[in-house]
């Protein structure tokens, strides 16, 4: 780490392991135990981290990691599809998937089951599906993305059925898959 002397990066890295199995940072006294150093040993050291600003502190005296690392620690980056500058991320549970990618619905094709134009939709990458599972794809070669439930029929063709009344199915002899839909959000204020 960059700046850090031994000790201090010693003790940072036990911090943000504490702050992985927890998500809380020890007390002073808790540190002091753990290094079997004095308190006054453990302030000097965590007030350094402070300002080398690895570490802040609240107004009630707990510590917190860098906003930077905490993000980092608890949530990854993920792309946008198909070059969206957009920053999107997600938890490191839902991560675990596998890679992922964010996509903003840009129509009210599924608004029936909640997922409305404007809301973040977060899909796993994968090149195929269940029936039952909602999807972004399009059709053969065609350049429409869509999100929609896939069924496969029994004879082999696509059925993807957008969740809105006023739209009708389509049926595909070939469907280019994407993703598959783990979760989305709605921002409220932008």
């Amino acid at each position: 780490m960059k700046g850090l002397t031994e000790r201090q990066e010693e003790i940072y890295s036990y911090l943000v392991s504490s702050f992985i199995k927890t998500s809380k940072i020890p007390r002073l006294s808790e540190i002091a135990d753990d290094f079997s150093i004095n308190k006054r040993s453990a302030y000097e050291t965590v007030s350094a981290l402070i300002a080398k600003g690895y570490l802040k502190k609240k107004g009630n005296g707990d510590l917190l990691l860098s906003d930077s690392d905490r993000l980092h620690l608890i949530n990854t980056a993920i792309p946008c599809f198909k070059g969206d500058e957009r920053k999107s991320y997600i938890s490191l549970e839902e991560a675990s998937l596998g890679p992922s990618f964010s996509f903003i619905i840009g129509s009210d094709e599924m608004r029936n089951i909640g997922l409305m134009q404007g809301d973040e939709a977060v899909f796993v990458k994968t090149d195929s599906a269940r029936n039952g599972d909602i999807v972004l794809c399009s059709v053969e070669d065609g350049d429409a993305i869509m999100l929609r439930r896939l069924f496969i029929r029994p004879d082999g063709l696509y059925e993807l059925i957008p969740e809105n009344d006023t739209m009708g199915k389509t049926t595909a002899n070939k469907v280019i898959i994407y993703g598959r839909l783990i979760m989305s959000r709605r921002r409220y204020i932008e």
